[in-house]
C-alpha cells in the first residue's frame, strides 16, 4: 500500500509506500527544504482521500539524550510522550489539524531520506536500499581570459530626433538639352596644337632643320632675331672633302700640316674639327690629337663665318712633336 505525506515546512508532497514508512518508522527528510519531520500526522492516502484508520508507529523508546540536552529539555517543561493508543481505537476525526492539504492532487515521485542527527534505536530494522544516483560529468574547462576593467559608460546623451519630411508628389522633369560643341571648334583646336606643337619641334630643332634644308636658313634667321635666340651654320660633313694633304719636316725638327679643304655645299658651313692620326711605317697609330677650329684658324670672324659655298681654303697647323718619328699620318673631319 502507498501513502502520501506533506512536508510541515515548504509543503511538498511526496509518496512512499508502506514498507518504506515502517521501515524508517515514520520519519521522513524533505528533499527540498531539507527538514526532517513525521510522516504520521499529515498521511494520506495515495490517491489524497485522509485515511480510514490512522497509521500510528510503533512504541519506541526514546533515546537517551546527552546530559546537556536533558536538562534543557526538563527545564523547557518538555514532557515524553507515553504509549500510543492502539490504531483501532483512534477514529478519523481525531487526526491532526491544521495541516493544510493540497485540493489538487501532485504525482510527485517519492524521496524517503533519513536524518543521520536523528538518534535511532540499536535495531532499527530492515532499512531500504538505495541505488546511488548516476555523477553529473564534469564540464569542459572553460578557458582562463584575463580580467579587464571596463571603464564606466559616458552618460548618454539625448537620442537625435529624427522627423521625417512629407513625401512630396514627384514633378516631371523635362531633360536639360546639353551643350553641343560645334564640329568647326574642334577642328580650330586641333589646329592649333598642331601649329603650336610644330613651333615647338622648329624651335628646338632649328640647327638639324637648318642643316638638311639650308634653303629655309632666312626664315630661321628673322625667327631667331625676333625671339632672340642664335642659329648655328650647317654641319654636313657629307659635303666637305679633303682636296690635298701633307705632313712636312722642318729645319729645326717641327712638322707642319698642309691641307686644302673643299665646300661642295651651295651654302656656307660650319669648319669641322680636324682628327690627326700619326702612324709609324707599319701604319700603326703612335699619337692622335684632336684640332678645334680656333686651333687651325686664329680669325674669329672667319669662324663665324664658315667656309663659303663651293670653295677651297687652304690651311697651315704647324706641330711640335717630342720623341717620335712618323713615318705617316691619317686625317679625318668630323663635328
Amino acid at each position: 500500500m502507498n501513502y502520501r505525506t506533506t512536508c510541515p515546512q515548504c509543503a511538498s508532497v511526496f509518496r512512499l509506500g508502506a514498507d518504506q514508512l515502517e521501515a524508517a518508522q515514520g520519519w521522513v527528510q524533505c528533499s527540498v527544504c531539507g527538514a526532517a519531520f513525521d510522516a504520521h500526522p499529515s498521511l494520506l492516502m495515495e490517491d489524497g482521500s485522509p485515511l480510514s484508520i490512522e497509521v500510528e508507529p510503533e512504541a519506541v523508546e526514546a533515546p537517551a539524550l546527552p546530559d546537556t540536552a536533558q536538562a534543557t529539555g526538563e527545564a523547557a517543561g518538555t514532557a515524553t510522550p507515553e504509549a500510543p493508543a492502539p490504531a483501532e481505537d483512534v477514529a478519523v476525526a481525531d487526526a491532526p489539524r491544521g495541516i493544510a492539504q493540497r485540493e489538487v492532487s501532485l504525482d510527485l515521485p517519492s524521496i524517503i531520506l533519513i536524518d543521520p542527527d536523528i538518534p535511532v534505536p540499536d535495531d532499527p530494522g530492515p532499512l531500504p536500499q538505495f541505488s546511488p544516483a548516476p555523477p553529473y560529468p564534469h564540464a569542459p574547462e572553460a578557458p582562463v581570459y584575463p580580467f579587464t576593467p571596463i571603464a564606466p559608460a559616458a552618460p548618454s546623451q539625448a537620442a537625435a530626433r529624427i522627423e521625417y519630411a512629407t513625401p512630396q508628389p514627384a514633378t516631371a522633369r523635362t531633360p536639360s538639352a546639353q551643350r553641343r560643341i560645334p564640329s568647326w571648334a574642334w577642328g580650330v583646336a586641333s589646329l592649333l596644337l598642331l601649329v603650336l606643337l610644330l613651333a615647338q619641334t622648329a624651335y628646338f630643332l632649328r640647327d638639324a632643320l637648318v642643316s638638311r634644308l639650308p634653303q629655309t636658313r632666312p626664315a630661321f634667321e628673322q625667327a631667331c632675331a625676333v625671339l632672340g635666340c642664335t642659329l648655328s651654320l650647317p654641319k654636313n660633313s657629307a659635303l666637305l672633302q679633303i682636296v690635298g694633304s701633307d705632313l712636312q719636316t722642318e729645319a729645326s725638327g717641327r712638322l707642319n700640316l698642309v691641307l686644302t679643304l673643299g665646300n661642295r655645299a651651295n651654302h656656307a658651313q660650319a669648319w669641322p674639327v680636324l682628327v690627326l692620326t700619326l702612324t709609324d711605317q707599319r701604319n700603326r697609330p703612335l699619337a692622335r690629337r684632336s684640332f678645334a677650329p680656333s686651333e687651325y684658324l686664329g680669325d674669329t670672324q672667319r669662324i663665324a663665318a664658315g667656309i663659303p659655298p663651293r670653295s677651297e681654303q687652304a690651311l697651315s697647323l704647324p706641330l711640335t712633336v717630342h720623341d717620335l718619328a712618323p713615318m705617316g699620318f691619317d686625317l679625318e673631319l668630323t663635328y
